[in-house]
């Protein structure tokens, strides 16, 4: 009797466990209908953090068959776009193995903040033009979030830190050709106005020696 207790206890903390679970994935998302069909959109992993291997996450279910939709990895893209700094960038889906109606766009996000996905194409010959935007822009899923804090024991730097610092050495190194190359043209400017004196002087010292010469003829 204990014994069937114990495994009735377990059974539904595995089940008020899936569903919290669930409910967690379901929040992180966002869920439409676009026509006949139902559309769940967000990330393959959340809490999604910038620098981290992610990728978009989309499942299409047609509401009148309740069956998941294939064959979308050839009909439809996903514009990726980080709205802080307006760049966007077009990806193909492809499919999640054994797994119908699952696709997803592999992405490593590099800045964190509000982004937005935009599907773009058809489902079963049917336009499709749908944009998700994540909370912090007024949509139904998670910003990405900076992995700063998760980092231990040293923090490294962020990609965009590193990309700044490159660009600044970029930015020193070429102030210092062009202080070189500016060096290089009064050096030039300088040895053409000496050998115009030089060239200048013997003409002089050449007229001066014929001016003697004609004189002493005379």
């Amino acid at each position: 009797m204990r014994f069937a207790l114990n495994i009735r206890l377990i059974l539904v903390m595995a089940v008020i466990t899936a569903f919290a679970l669930n409910s967690g994935i379901a929040l992180a998302h966002e869920t439409r209908d676009v026509g006949k069909y139902r559309v769940v959109v967000g990330f393959i992993v959340e809490p999604a953090f910038e620098g981290l291997k992610n990728g978009v996450d989309l499942r299409v279910t047609n509401t009148e068959t309740q069956k998941p939709v294939e064959g979308l990895e050839t009909t439809l893209q996903v514009e990726i776009t980080h709205v802080p700094s307006k760049t966007s960038k077009t990806f193909a889906l492809r499919t999640i193995f054994r797994d119908p109606g699952h696709y997803t766009a592999d992405l490593i996000a590099t800045a964190p903040g509000v982004y937005q996905m935009r599907f773009f194409g058809s489902v079963e010959g049917t336009a499709v033009n749908e944009t998700f935007v994540y909370r912090g822009g007024g949509g139904g899923f998670n910003d990405m979030a900076s992995s700063a804090d998760l980092q231990f024991p040293e923090r490294l730097p962020e990609i965009r830190e590193l990309a700044g610092a490159i660009r600044g050495s970029q930015a020193i190194a070429q102030e210092a050709r062009d202080v070189a190359l500016r060096a290089q043209d009064r050096a030039s400017s300088a040895n053409t106005l000496a050998v115009t004196g030089i060239v200048l002087g013997a003409v002089g010292i050449a007229a001066a020696g014929f001016a003697m010469v004609a004189l002493r003829r005379r």
